[in-house]
């Protein structure tokens, strides 16, 4: 499952591929798994804490075991997060029922549950996949497809599901352009999937010094600039214990080596390093809800040009860079200023043909902020 995974997202990214396209694709990946790992670390610790409650124990992985996913107690926090109490708690119930139905006992690896290194492992394929649609949907609209198709799309997603809190990395990137997919992703996704309906797991060697030191730097670079437009301020926060947390491991299995540990780590360094250019938009309708004609509105934000029309667009963050979605307003006529550059734009909200349009009064420019994001 993990190479069909891959698979999947190498050939989405060699089918957009550009220096700032993949840039932006591994960003967004490093993105992914660090928002999911204070999850993951919060796991580990109280794993150790409650070693010898095996029942309650089992639940705390990243759910990279045998049976429904959804079951990891990590994965529902993060779904909470992203969409809320009653898809968490709906998703959670069905897969308590479905593990019963079929038999299982609960769903988490015996070795991975107290190892970080190897349950990031385990997320990596689902954010290189998110990471790749990212950039793959702001390309080829999935929002275009009849509904049927785009559900059917999502569900045949979900049966190949990875692990708990991949799952729910991959459904938020579709989210943004594909939100009938991604309701029908997590409908089968760590409940009746592939993962679901199998009954053993391999366990790989979880432990290397070198991926844990990657893997403390990376976060600490992240939490000193606050979340460096990859993770919300307020996530980035609980990213400085869990960089505490990685040197010590490294400290304590400094004579441990297992490269396929290092593979997550790296990505985050590189993201936490090289960082990444603001997200590509390429529509220009207007986004925004609960706007109406007549309206007066200042926005701000980085022109977009087609021909003969024009849109300022903003990218807003729930957690993490993968799942940023554009918060755009088309423009009544175009400006005449480069592709990127950053309005200031104050104008009335007029209606055409249907389209809601921002007719500008007056237009400012502005400096790039140092964050481009908003965070909601």
């Amino acid at each position: 499952m993990r190479n069909l995974l891959y698979g999947a997202a190498a050939l989405a990214l060699a089918s957009i591929s550009s220096p700032e396209t993949l840039r932006s694709a591994l960003a967004a990946s490093a993105s992914a798994l660090f928002e999911a790992t204070p999850f993951l670390f919060a796991g580990v610790v109280l794993s150790r804490a409650l070693r010898r409650r095996g029942s309650i124990v089992a639940f705390l992985g990243c759910g990279c075991g045998a049976g429904p996913s959804a079951r990891s107690i990590p994965a529902a926090a993060a779904t909470w997060m992203l969409f809320g109490p009653i898809v968490a708690i709906a998703r959670f119930i069905g897969a308590l029922i479905v593990a019963r139905a079929l038999q299982h006992g609960p769903s988490a690896c015996a070795d991975r549950s107290s190892h970080v290194l190897a349950e990031l492992a385990a997320i990596v394929p689902a954010a290189a996949l998110a990471g790749a649609a990212t950039q793959t949907f702001a390309l080829a609209d999935p929002a275009r497809l009849p509904p049927i198709a785009s559900a059917i799309l999502g569900a045949m997603l979900g049966f190949v599901a990875p692990c708990g809190l991949g799952a729910v990395t991959v459904a938020a990137a579709l989210r943004v352009r594909a939100p009938l997919a991604a309701v029908a992703f997590l409908c089968v996704a760590g409940i009746v999937d592939f993962r679901a309906l199998r009954r053993t797991t391999h366990v790989e060697g979880p432990h290397d010094a070198l991926g844990y030191a990657l893997l403390a730097a990376a976060l600490a670079i992240v939490a000193g600039r606050q979340g460096d437009a990859l993770v919300r301020p307020a996530l980035a926060a609980a990213l400085a214990p869990c960089a505490l947390g990685a040197a010590l491991c490294a400290a304590i299995h400094r004579h441990s080596r297992s490269r396929g540990a290092r593979v997550a780590p790296a990505i985050m360094l590189f993201g936490a390093v090289a960082g990444a250019p603001p997200p590509q938009y390429y529509a220009t309708e207007t986004t925004m809800h609960d706007i109406f004609a007549g309206e007066r509105l200042t926005f701000t934000g980085a022109l977009v040009r087609r021909p003969h029309e024009s849109a300022i667009v903003r990218y807003a963050i729930t957690c993490c860079r993968a799942d940023a979605s554009p918060i755009a307003v088309r423009l009544e006529r175009s400006l005449p200023y480069p592709a990127g550059t950053w309005l200031r734009v104050d104008g009335r909200i007029e209606s055409r043909d249907g389209d809601l349009r921002l007719a500008p009064d007056r237009v400012q420019r502005v400096p790039a902020p140092s964050d481009p994001f908003v965070y909601l």
